[in-house]
């Protein structure tokens, strides 16, 4: 069982990836334990199927999140999705109907506002889930309009400045709740919500 009491936070001004960083570290890192890792700035973040993802400084969540679960585990496929509830439900406590575009993007008002990332580190007794996650908090219309497609950010919607720390805590406090029941009830718990956050469908797989 993964403890998630103490994470261990590991922090970059400016990084490449923070998902390549754990790909390559993950043998330092603690297998008992979850790692977060931040940047600043990513200079070549990465979406599924390799897209770019466009990371400005100091103006967005650029994460991943890192832990080891079983070779054998069931549920391997499964946390991307949970991790996109989770931050969905994060986001509608804060009064932004967040939904879910098939398999693991958030959307607000039909726009992208977070991305995952899944991809996996091959151990010797265990599987290292290296889950990345980009979440727009402080991007302007300007910045904005520059993605190659629709895509908002908390200050859009809200028209504030939030502050990236507190909102990264937010997301880690639901996942790691949400985590903790997947391991111990599986996924049956999270369909209704899935089912009541899905904005759209798709085929494709989610690590």
């Amino acid at each position: 069982m993964i403890k998630s009491k103490n994470i261990e936070y590991i922090h970059f001004d400016t990084i490449d990836s923070t998902n390549n960083w754990v790909k390559k570290h993950a043998l330092q890192l603690d297998p008992c334990r979850i790692t977060c890792i931040t940047a600043l700035e990513q200079t070549a973040g990465r979406g599924r199927w390799n897209r770019t993802w466009f990371s400005p400084k100091e103006q967005n969540i650029y994460a991943t999140i890192y832990f080891c679960i079983p070779k054998e585990s069931p549920y391997l496929e499964n946390i991307p999705q949970v991790l996109a509830i989770s931050c969905a439900q994060m986001l509608r406590k804060k009064g932004f109907l967040a939904k879910i575009k098939w398999p693991n993007d958030v959307l607000v008002d039909g726009k992208k506002i977070a991305g995952i990332l899944c991809e996996t580190v091959a151990l010797k007794e265990e599987t290292g889930v290296v889950l990345g996650i980009g979440i727009n908090v402080n991007m302007q219309e300007e910045l904005l309009k520059t993605i190659d497609q629709p895509a908002t950010s908390l200050a859009q919607l809200s028209g504030r400045t939030w502050n990236l720390e507190q909102t990264l805590s937010l997301l880690l406090e639901s996942f790691l709740k949400s985590l903790t029941i997947l391991q111990q009830e599986g996924l049956p718990p999270f369909l209704k919500f899935f089912e009541a956050l899905l904005a759209s469908t798709g085929k494709e797989n989610c690590c």
